[in-house]
C-alpha cells in the first residue's frame, strides 16, 4: 500500500491554522509528516517529505547561513518550511524568503497564535482519514469478490 500523505495545498486550505504561503508552489508538495525543529541542521533526523516548522531561535543571524539552512532542507527532500513568526523574528528573515523563492521551495508563515502541534495534528488526521478510506475501499472490493465467487463458484 502506498504511503498516505497530505498535500501542502490542503494544509493551506485549513483556514483555522492561519498559514500563509510566502514562497514556492504548494500544489506539487505532499507531506509525509510535520517536524518541529530549531536546529541549524535537522536533516539527519528527516527522511524527506516533511514540513519542517521552526521559530528561528536556533538560526544564525547571518544571511548566508540562513540561505544555507534553506539549501540543506531542500536538498534533503523536505516538502516545505513553516516559519513561526513572533518569537525571535517579527517577520520571516529576508534571506530565508529569497532562498525559498529562488529554489521554488514552499515557505509558510505560521502566525504566533497557531501552535505547531495544531499543524501536526491536522496532518496526522488527514493521513489517518486517507488510511481509513483506503481500507474501506479494500474491504468493499473484497466483499464484491467474495459475492462473485459465491455466485459463480
Amino acid at each position: 500500500m502506498a504511503a498516505m500523505t497530505a498535500s501542502l495545498e490542503w494544509l493551506l486550505a485549513q483556514h483555522d491554522l492561519g498559514l500563509r504561503l510566502v514562497a514556492g508552489v504548494p500544489a506539487r508538495e505532499q507531506l509525509t509528516w510535520v517536524h518541529a525543529s530549531d536546529l541549524v541542521d535537522p536533516t539527519p533526523w528527516l527522511t524527506g517529505g516533511e514540513l519542517v516548522l521552526t521559530t528561528g531561535i536556533g538560526l544564525p543571524r547571518a544571511g548566508g547561513e540562513q540561505r544555507a539552512y534553506v539549501g540543506r532542507l531542500a536538498d534533503a527532500g523536505v516538502a516545505g518550511l513553516g516559519f513561526g513568526v513572533g518569537v525571535r523574528y517579527a517577520a520571516i528573515p529576508a534571506p530565508i524568503v529569497a532562498a525559498c523563492s529562488e529554489r521554488k521551495f514552499p515557505l509558510l508563515e505560521v502566525p504566533l497564535p497557531t501552535p505547531f502541534i495544531a499543524i501536526t495534528q491536522a496532518v496526522a488526521r488527514r493521513i489517518a482519514q486517507q488510511e481509513v478510506a483506503s481500507l474501506q475501499q479494500a474491504l468493499t472490493y473484497q466483499r464484491r469478490i467474495s459475492r462473485s465467487a459465491i455466485r459463480t463458484g
